[in-house]
């Protein structure tokens, strides 16, 4: 119940409005004190909710005497949430597009928050056009971040993905993407997990994501030099692994079973 109260507020339902809809809905025919013996509802305030209600055609009422309240369906109820939601977005869709967006390109912008962090990534992955160059960890993938990884790789033209992961878990439904495996030298070098996605070389989601502390370091921008610094970064990974998987025997003697002597650059 308490989900539903929550989810119901999203869309402009109080507590109260949620309770006695849905006791109505569950018993059936109420009068006003019924309504607020079965709801937890004061009778003070459960003939104002149910005017509300009635406002918000979410309920009916009979026109004898006594006055019994009744609910609309909760299949009638959604179909007329979900016409709404739609209408709304579809008067957004069109007047927002209409608002010129200001030229700042040369700012950073700080995003907190490892759900918003994703929630963002997930919007330059899902309305790139022409290129996605990405670095991201096993574990920041949820299965609608993957879906739309999937959806982009077959409509771009340029789709590049370096895959870490901690628990060496590197199976994706995808083609074009490369298993990093250096993971313990780079968690050095950073001190947490991080995401480096960029999109059509126009913007970029850069930063660490601390999983312990659920904290995130993050910024998007559309800044040119980090932009081309993000784009050239994920490109050399891909450089790099691409030789290595290609050549790993040849490498191995050179370098060492792990690799470990590529690292050796001081």
């Amino acid at each position: 119940m308490e989900t539903i109260i929550q989810i119901m507020k999203k869309y402009d339902f109080s507590e109260m409005e949620t309770r006695v809809y849905t006791t109505l809905l569950e018993k059936g025919n109420l009068t006003g004190y019924e309504v607020s013996k079965h709801s937890g509802v004061p009778r003070s305030k459960v003939y104002n909710i149910l005017e509300k209600l009635l406002k918000k055609n979410l309920i009916v009422v009979n026109k004898s005497e006594p006055k019994l309240y009744h609910a609309i369906s909760a299949d009638e109820f959604l179909e007329k949430l979900e016409k709404n939601v739609k209408n709304d977005l579809s008067y957004l869709t069109k007047n927002l597009g209409m608002i010129k967006e200001k030229d700042e390109e040369e700012m950073l912008w700080k995003i907190d928050g490892v759900e918003y962090v994703l929630d963002k990534a997930e919007h330059l992955v899902k309305n790139a056009k022409e290129s996605l160059l990405i670095q991201v960890w096993h574990e920041n993938l949820t299965d609608s971040f993957v879906k739309l990884l999937q959806e982009a790789e077959k409509r771009v033209d340029k789709f590049v993905l370096i895959l870490f992961s901690a628990t060496h878990e590197y199976e994706l439904p995808l083609e074009k993407y490369y298993i990093h495996g250096f993971e313990i030298d780079k968690l050095a070098d950073f001190g947490a997990k991080w995401i480096n996605i960029v999109a059509d070389e126009q913007e970029v989601v850069f930063g660490t994501i601390n999983e312990e502390t659920q904290s995130t370091d993050v910024t998007w921008t559309r800044n040119h030099a980090m932009v081309n610094l993000a784009k050239e970064y994920v490109k050399h990974d891909a450089y790099t692994l691409k030789v290595i998987t290609e050549s790993p025997e040849e490498l191995k003697v050179k370098y060492g079973n792990d690799f470990e002597g590529i690292r050796e650059i001081y």
